[in-house]
């Protein structure tokens, strides 16, 4: 793990795990169009239920549970405590989830153990995404899939509470930041082995889904 930036990361996450949901911008609230939209999505991308799924930077859960829901048998994993902590909170009614500490560009779990991996608001604050897919590659099944659903809108962050964790040497060291669309994370499962690379839009005139796209690829 990569020492101060990392450090840096999980602090900030840990930091705002207790109201993270409570941010419009983070999640759309359950029973929404646009959370239903959402799990639409999920829907789609994810194999046929029941597969082993993978979250990670789960944070507070949100789409390891959208994943159990569907009928899938999930692994969350999140390098936060705090985080765990909240999503833990839903783990008696949601079965399907296994939340455990775990970093998302080294997962320590064997290969082939799963039949996908899914990240929500993650790729862009890898610390390295080259090694991070690769190492997802490795975990999947053949024919498995990789699913990444982010957003492309950064510019000054604004935030001074951001900006306390995510200084400026902090944000030139994340590739994501510099993502401004989807191309880059294209060729990066390209480089990493999978193919049938696909990309969807997620329109919506809701902050919490605007912006949004979903990269897909096969192992």
């Amino acid at each position: 793990m990569d020492g101060d930036v990392q450090r840096r990361i999980t602090g900030f996450w840990s930091r705002v795990a207790g109201g993270y949901e409570a941010h419009a911008g983070n999640v759309p609230a359950r029973g929404t169009a646009e959370y239903d939209e959402l799990v639409r999505l999920i829907g789609d991308l994810l194999p046929p239920a029941p597969a082993d799924v993978l979250d990670v930077g789960t944070g507070t859960g949100f789409v390891a549970t959208i994943a159990a829901g569907l009928g899938h048998r999930v692994t969350a994993t999140d390098l936060s405590e705090p985080m765990l902590a909240e999503a833990r909170r839903s783990e008696p009614s949601m079965p399907g989830v296994r939340f455990v500490r775990g970093d998302a560009v080294a997962p320590a779990f064997a290969a082939g153990s799963f039949d996908a991996v899914i990240s929500r608001h993650l790729f862009w604050t890898l610390r390295d995404p080259a090694a991070a897919l690769g190492a997802w590659h490795r975990l999947l099944r053949p024919g498995g899939r990789v699913v990444v659903i982010d957003g492309f809108w950064f510019a000054d962050p604004g935030n001074e509470l951001f900006e306390s964790y995510y200084d400026e040497a902090t944000r030139a060291s994340l590739p994501g930041w510099r993502y401004f669309d989807t191309q880059p994370i294209a060729d990066l499962l390209g480089a990493a082995g999978f193919a049938s690379v696909t990309v969807r839009s997620l329109p919506s005139p809701s902050f919490a889904m605007s912006g949004f796209k979903a990269v897909n690829a096969v192992a």
